[in-house]
This record gives C-alpha cells, sequence and structure tokens, in this order.
C-alpha cells in the first residue's frame, strides 16, 4: 500500500487583499467617532428629559404651595416664601430649584384664569401687576410660577453632560404650571318665616285624621277631648274637638300619620328640613381642598346677620339651630343682612364671594329681592344663587335674582330634593386647580 504525505499548503497575499484590509481600518476609523458621537447625543438626550421632567416637578410643586398659601395667608409674601422654600426641596440636574421670586424675574405671577367663554375649554391665565395685588386693588384666583434654567435664571443653563456635540455646550429647559385656588366667602341667607313651621301631611286614601275611629284613638291618647252629640241617649256624632293642655292640630296630625294609621315618621316641618340641608352643604365643603367660610343670615319680615363668616363649621351649625320660624317674608331684607358679612374683618379680600337665597314663599315684606340682587351686582363681586321649596315659593322672582346674580335657580319639592339641591350647589362651587 503507498502511502501519502500531506502537501503543505502556502497562501500568498495578494495587492488586492491587502487593499481591504486598508479599507476596513479606514471605515473603522471613521464609523467609531461617530458611534461614540451618537451615544454622546443620546446620552445629552435622556439627560434632557430627566432635567425637564425634574424642572416640571418643581414647578408644579411650586404653585400649588404657593396657590395654597396665599389662599391661606391671603398675602403676597407667603405666597411668594411658600413657593420659593417648595421648590428648593425639588432638584434638578443634581441642584435644589432656586426659585426667583422677585417681581421683575416673572418666575412667580398673580392673575386670574378663566375659560374663553366661561363654560368649556381651557383655563387662559391673565397676569396681574403684584402690585395690585398687594394693594387689594383686584381679585385674584390663581398663581403662575414658570420654572427656568436659562441665562436669566439664578441657577443658570443646564451644561451638558457631553458638552459641545453638535457644538452645544448647554441646554435651556423652560415650563409653567398654574394653580387655580377659587377659595368662597359664602353667605347662606336662610327664610324663617312662619311658613317654614307649617308641615305638609299627604294624607293617603283611607287616611284621615278626622275620621271618627281616629280621633277616638287620640282621645284615649289624652291628645284631644271629644264632646259628643247624643241621640236616644247613645253617642251620635262628634260635635267639637279640643285639645288638651300641651297639645295643638300638629300633635293630633303626627299621632295618627305615625301611631293610628302607621304611616312612617311624620314629615318634618320646612324649617326641619332646611335644618338638615344646611348640614349637608357644610359636610360637602368639609370634603373640598379649599378653604371656605361661610356666614348665616336669615330673615321674616326683618333681615338678621346670624354669625359672621367663619370656617368653624359646628360654629355654623350651632347658629342655625337657635333659629326659628316666625313673621312674614321679607327675601330682600335677608339678602342686605347676608351681604354684610362680605364687609366684616373676617371676608377675604381674595376670596370669591357667593350668597345662598333660599325661601319657601312670596315677598311679601320690604324692598324686593330682584330689586336687591340688581343693587348688590352693581356695587360687588358677588355670585347669587337661589332655592325654593314647595309649591308655595315664588319660582320666577328667584330665577330672576338667580339670572342677576350669574347664578343658578334650584327648585326643591320635598326635604330629600332640598338636601339635594344644596349638595349640588356646595359641589359646583368653583373649586379648580389647573397645572
Amino acid at each position: 500500500m503507498m502511502s501519502v504525505s500531506p502537501v503543505p499548503m502556502r497562501f500568498t497575499m495578494t495587492r488586492g487583499d491587502a487593499t481591504r484590509r486598508g479599507g476596513i481600518t479606514v471605515l473603522m476609523a471613521f464609523v467609531l467617532p461617530m458611534l461614540a458621537l451618537l451615544a454622546a447625543f443620546c446620552i445629552n438626550l435622556a439627560q434632557m428629559q430627566l432635567v425637564k421632567t425634574e424642572l416640571a416637578i418643581a414647578t408644579d410643586a411650586a404653585a400649588r404651595a404657593g396657590g395654597r398659601a396665599f389662599s391661606e395667608e391671603q398675602t403676597v409674601e407667603a405666597a411668594k416664601e411658600a413657593a420659593r422654600l417648595t421648590a428648593a426641596m425639588n432638584e434638578v440636574a443634581g441642584e435644589p430649584y432656586q426659585l426667583n421670586t422677585n417681581d421683575g424675574a416673572n418666575e412667580f405671577e398673580f392673575g386670574v384664569s378663566a375659560q374663553a367663554d366661561g363654560r368649556t375649554g381651557r383655563f387662559q391665565f391673565t397676569k396681574v401687576p403684584t402690585g395690585d395685588v398687594s394693594a387689594n386693588m383686584v381679585a385674584v384666583s390663581s398663581v403662575r410660577v414658570t420654572g427656568k434654567r436659562t441665562g436669566e435664571s439664578l441657577m443658570g443653563p443646564v451644561p451638558f453632560i457631553f458638552p459641545n456635540t453638535f457644538s452645544i455646550s448647554d441646554f435651556r429647559p423652560v415650563t409653567s404650571a398654574v394653580a387655580m385656588q377659587v377659595d368662597r366667602d359664602i353667605s347662606l341667607v336662610l327664610d324663617r318665616s312662619g311658613s317654614m313651621d307649617w308641615k305638609t301631611y299627604d294624607w293617603p286614601d283611607g287616611s284621615d285624621p278626622w275620621a271618627e275611629d281616629s280621633l277616638i284613638a287620640a282621645e284615649d291618647e289624652g291628645i284631644v277631648d271629644l264632646e259628643w252629640r247624643y241621640r236616644n241617649g247613645q253617642p251620635d256624632y262628634i260635635r267639637r274637638v279640643s285639645y288638651n293642655r300641651g297639645y295643638d292640630e300638629e300633635d293630633l296630625y303626627d299621632y295618627a300619620w305615625e301611631e293610628f294609621f302607621g304611616l312612617g315618621p311624620a314629615p318634618n316641618t320646612p324649617w326641619e328640613d332646611l335644618v338638615m340641608a344646611v348640614d349637608a352643604f357644610l359636610q360637602v365643603l368639609d370634603q373640598t381642598p379649599q378653604n371656605e367660610q361661610v356666614s348665616i343670615a336669615s330673615y321674616n319680615s326683618h333681615g338678621s346677620l346670624d354669625c359672621w363668616l367663619l370656617d368653624d363649621f359646628d360654629a355654623v351649625r350651632a347658629t342655625v339651630a337657635r333659629l326659628g320660624p316666625s313673621g312674614s317674608t321679607g327675601i330682600g331684607n335677608g339678602m342686605t343682612s347676608g351681604a354684610t358679612s362680605f364687609t366684616h374683618q373676617n371676608a377675604r379680600p381674595y376670596a370669591s364671594k357667593t350668597m345662598v337665597v333660599m325661601t319657601d314663599g312670596i315677598h311679601n315684606y320690604g324692598t324686593a329681592p330682584n330689586t336687591i340682587a340688581r343693587n348688590l351686582m352693581s356695587s360687588e363681586n358677588l355670585n347669587i344663587q337661589t332655592v325654593t321649596f314647595g309649591s308655595g315659593a315664588n319660582q320666577a322672582t328667584m330665577q330672576e335674582v338667580a339670572v342677576t346674580g350669574l347664578g343658578k335657580h334650584y327648585h326643591a319639592d320635598s326635604g330629600d330634593e332640598l338636601v339635594e339641591a344644596f349638595e349640588e350647589i356646595a359641589n359646583n362651587l368653583p373649586t379648580i386647580l389647573t397645572d
């Protein structure tokens, strides 16, 4: 058998191979710097996004803090300081953010926010000179914070991690936030005329409190005393009903409703329903983030301011509990009394003013409520809401008052509907925070 020895192979580098190897070297020399430049660009871009987010967070927090402080303290200085301190609690590009609250810097501004048509769309901020705000010359509803890392800001522009990429060494983000804090001073004007003490019993068929068997049962309970007409020595019919000491017709009706006919709890008086509605109103305000104050005015023939604007709602409830119905219906007199709360020292110069006027009847004493509404709107920056209760209320007049007062009219036919109306008013008071 023959054996074959392997023949070693030889490779020879040609001129073409050397040329290709040199081309790859040149290509890498060109591509690697481009890759490095692209990597630097991506890192700088990520840095920009991070810093913009940090600046937005700091700006938003400063606006919220400034708006809240302005609401609570009612001073320009308190609002500025709260915004400045809150901004410094947030880092932007690794440093506590420094907000310039000097008026000339335009980084902290006061103004008014409103929708273009008053109903829909984005809120537009209109700046008000800080000097006018300090002098109580105008009411404002918003603060705007403009966060900057520019050449004019206290911290200057943000240097890139990789400066001079594409010949740019820094970037200058700007963002803004508007905090619209609508606090309200609210005057509740309550009807305490005599009709507010009249119950309405909607007796079902077959349920008559004046039926003989019902009256006999009421006599057994000691509520009434019956005088009978006799025929042939036997009781024939009841000729007269008199109430025993301490009882009246309402007691007879309540007994018949609850006990004799078993119709459930007797109806409330309109005043009792109103007390529950006011309590529901205050419960809603307790849950809002804003700081509302409420005063109580009431009226019968004459109006009275029963408590000044307070943020202690238990004290407001106690005031209502001390009142009671009697007399005629002087709605305009009540509105005049309610308006005086807005001139008291408790009234806040920057708070919006709302009057809620409730009645169950027809104005019959003093100046008409629509006349008072026109007078108030000509001299006060005010919003008037109206509530009518029951079939005896003059809805047309109170609708006119609401239109004049740039508010809304609500009508309730039952105690539950009255509570719902007051809750809706409380929920619909403008309490908007925009960023």
